[in-house]
């Protein structure tokens, strides 16, 4: 299993943040220092992105497909790429770097191609904490030529990739009811709906948070946090 973060950020004047170089790479370095931590080999971490970054030996994955209109497109085909030109041969999670594991954990077992948990609704998938096996392609295939045969639609510029995920799977459901499927909150409790998400989780593995001194002070209520993991977010200046 691999353990993959994607991300562009070339698309200034969008919606949402605009992240320094600095600020992000912060990111990235806590991320792999947690996973060092946790039992991961570097070798096993990938960064697909454009920017000059390096850390602890871990592999970087050069992008060449970039949305241009939407950086947020750029997880989706991002996915698409490392699959589409074999740059990764194996079962990986793939996370956004706000997705922070906290317990060591194997591939889980599901029955289709992609695993993802659902929002506290039900209804919509949340593609922040991902396990991808390689024949999904076909989907990833799906969203790389939504983006592009759509690159000036004017309703498109204003909405984040699980958009586009959930609108596919929804126009195409009796095809990928059975391509996607649930797994459980344990491998992604974020801060919408956090309590009815932890309260479903059995052993919590990943929390999704941005990790400040209102959000760590909140979340250790909970006790997931650990002491390693808190030392990580000061060494950025994450917290005080």
């Amino acid at each position: 299993m691999k353990n993959i973060m994607i991300f562009q950020d070339f698309v200034r004047g969008t919606y949402g943040k605009s992240w320094e170089e600095d600020e992000l790479f912060n990111y990235f370095r806590a991320q792999i220092d947690n996973s060092i931590l946790l039992g991961w080999d570097p070798k096993d971490i990938i960064i697909l992105t454009n920017l000059p970054f390096e850390y602890k030996g871990v592999k970087i994955i050069r992008s060449n497909y970039i949305c241009t209109y939407n950086k947020y497109f750029n997880k989706l085909l991002g996915i698409w790429e490392l699959l589409h030109y074999r740059l990764v041969e194996e079962p990986f999670w793939f996370h956004d770097f706000d997705d922070w594991q906290i317990s060591e954990f194997t591939f889980p077992y599901f029955a289709g191609e992609i695993g993802a948990c659902k929002y506290i609704n039900f209804t919509q998938w949340n593609t922040g904490s991902l396990f991808v096996k390689p024949d999904s392609i076909p989907f990833w295939e799906l969203c790389k030529n939504f983006i592009e045969v759509n690159d000036s639609h004017p309703e498109l510029l204003q909405v984040g990739d699980e958009n586009i995920f959930n609108f596919l799977y929804e126009q195409n459901k009796s095809i990928l009811e059975d391509f996607i499927s649930e797994i459980p909150y344990d491998y992604n409790i974020g801060m919408t709906g956090f309590e009815e998400r932890l309260a479903k989780a059995t052993k919590p593995k990943v929390v999704a948070f941005k990790p400040d001194n209102y959000t760590i002070e909140y979340l250790t209520k909970y006790s997931l946090l650990s002491p390693d993991l808190l030392e990580i977010f000061r060494k950025f200046k994450f917290i005080s």
